[in-house]
C-alpha cells in the first residue's frame, strides 16, 4: 500500500528504513542494503549537508528551509510512526507517496457528530468489537459502501439512530493513517452537524458522552482520534 505526502525530491527508489534518533548522527554501521533515511522536518537539511550513501529520504513534517541539494528522491509530511527500522519501503518523490510492501491497506470511516454548541459525540467501544476495546471513538465503520461518505452515513444510522434527515455534512479531511502492526489503517473524517441530540446505541458501544473537542486529548481514545478531528474541525473565526 501507499501512503500520500508530499514530494520535494523527484524520483524514485527503494531501501530499508533507518529511523534517526540524533539530529547530529546519521550514520550507522555500513551495510550491502540501500538505505532510506527517516527523521523529523526540524533537522532537515543537515548542517553538514546531505550525506550520499541514502537512496531516499523521509520526513516527518514540513521543513521549514527549502530543501537540500540532493538526487535522492525526498517524501516529506509522513508520520514516522508508520514506519518500523529497517522496512522496506519504496518512494517516489514524484507522486510523493512511500510504498510498503508487506503492511495491508485497511480504509476505515470516522464521522464527528457536532451539536450547534460546538459539542462532539464520542462513543464508548464495547468489549464485543474486535479492536480498541473500551476506547472512546467517533462513530466509525469499515468502508464497504462505493464511497466514504455514504459508509459514514450508514454508520451514523446504524450506531446512533440518526437517519440522513437529522445530519448535514459539514467537512470532509484528509485521510489519516494509523499503524497497527501489518496493517495501516487508512481513516476517512468527516464532520456531520446535528440538531438532535439523542442517540439509540447498537451493540458496538456502551455508552456515549458530548464533549468539548479539546477532551479528545484526555481521554483514552483510538489512535489519532485528535488527529482525524483536526482534519474536519471547523477553522476559528478571528476575533474582533
Amino acid at each position: 500500500m501507499s501512503v500520500q505526502g508530499v514530494g520535494l525530491v523527484g524520483g524514485r527508489s527503494a531501501g530499508a528504513v533507518h529511523l534517526v534518533d540524533d539530529p547530529l548522527r546519521w550514520d550507522r554501521e555500513p551495510t550491502a542494503d540501500p538505505q532510506v533515511v527517516a527523521l523529523p522536518a526540524l533537522w532537515w537539511p543537515p548542517p553538514d549537508g546531505v550525506p550520499d550513501a541514502p537512496v531516499g529520504f523521509l520526513l516527518q513534517g514540513l521543513p521549514e528551509a527549502g530543501g537540500a541539494v540532493t538526487l535522492a528522491p525526498v517524501v516529506a509530511d509522513v508520520d514516522l510512526d508508520l514506519v518500523r527500522d529497517g522496512e522496506p519501503v519504496e518512494l517516489d518523490g514524484d507522486a510523493g507517496t512511500v510504498r510498503f510492501a508487506d503492511v495491508t491497506e485497511t480504509p476505515v470511516v470516522t464521522a464527528f457528530l457536532e451539536r450547534p454548541d460546538g459539542r462532539i459525540l464520542l462513543l464508548q467501544r464495547s468489549e464485543r468489537v474486535g479492536s480498541f476495546r473500551g476506547r472512546w471513538a467517533a462513530v466509525s465503520g469499515f468502508l464497504e459502501d462505493p464511497t466514504p461518505v455514504d459508509q459514514a452515513r450508514r454508520e451514523v444510522r446504524e450506531e446512533t439512530g440518526l437517519g440522513n434527515a437529522d445530519v448535514t455534512l459539514a467537512a470532509e479531511g484528509r485521510p489519516v493513517y494509523v499503524r497497527d502492526g501489518d496493517r495501516i489503517w487508512v481513516v476517512h473524517p468527516f464532520r456531520f452537524r446535528v440538531d438532535r441530540t439523542s442517540v439509540t446505541l447498537d451493540w458496538e458501544h456502551t455508552g456515549f458522552d458530548w464533549v468539548d473537542p479539546a477532551e479528545l486529548r484526555r481521554r483514552p481514545t483510538v489512535p489519532k482520534l485528535d488527529r482525524a478531528w483536526e482534519a474536519v474541525a471547523p477553522v476559528p473565526r478571528p476575533k474582533g
